[in-house]
């Protein structure tokens, strides 16, 4: 899958024009940065934009409705947390334990005029806050991210809820959800992704019952 326009984009995932223009300042700023510390993988920088850029977006239709807090855990670069604010969300939090990459998100956020919430933080000493939403990628299998999400909310002084959770995942999902359920119950609704045919994109909430459903 080969983007190399707004029009390549849209055929994929609709956003403004608007928007298209922070995602061009965003990739030139990582390209440049790219030179001195490893913002994404070597082998992914030819196909950035679904790699990446389009990767993230998709994750748009699924969050839109959200209006609370949303944690990015181990952000990186950016992806998707800063991808999902510049789409609309104002609400992000980014959490990023190297001081380089929080460096760069800001400056990405400063050129686009971009409004998210920088935490330079290993995710296991964050301040607990309310949260609607943990969202994560290429960051850690399901079980360690259950973990940290957890960790996360017993940090709270009242009795609160594990926020639901929005993951991309590759192809070893499915043993990935085959431990988690082993452990725990959780709802887990799956949603096909559109930039990886072997993976899913993982809607996790946890209940009782456990109960996967395919889109």
């Amino acid at each position: 899958m080969k983007i190399n326009s707004y029009k390549d984009f849209c055929l994929f995932q609709n956003v403004s024009r608007e928007t298209y223009e922070k995602f061009i300042i965003f990739h030139k700023t990582l390209i440049k940065w790219q030179s001195s510390i490893n913002l994404i993988s070597k082998n992914s920088i030819e196909n950035i934009w679904a790699r990446h850029f389009l990767d993230s977006a998709q994750l748009y239709k699924i969050t839109k409705e959200i209006k609370g807090n949303i944690i990015d855990f181990g952000s990186g670069a950016g992806f998707p947390g800063l991808i999902l604010a510049m789409m609309g969300h104002t609400k992000i939090h980014l959490v990023e334990s190297d001081q380089k990459k929080c460096t760069f998100l800001r400056e990405v956020c400063m050129l686009t005029d971009t409004y998210v919430t920088i935490h330079n933080s290993r995710i296991e000493n964050l301040e607990y806050f309310e949260v609607d939403l943990i969202t994560a990628r290429a960051l850690a299998p399901l079980n360690k991210l259950i973990d940290y999400a957890e960790a996360f909310v017993n940090k709270s002084s009242t009795n609160q809820k594990i926020p639901k959770m929005l993951f991309l995942k590759g192809k070893s999902y499915r043993k990935e959800i085959s431990n988690l359920i082993q452990q725990e119950t959780f709802s887990i609704e799956e949603f096909v992704s559109i930039t990886d045919k072997f993976g899913k994109i993982l809607y996790i909430n946890k209940r009782n019952m456990v109960n996967i459903k395919n889109e």
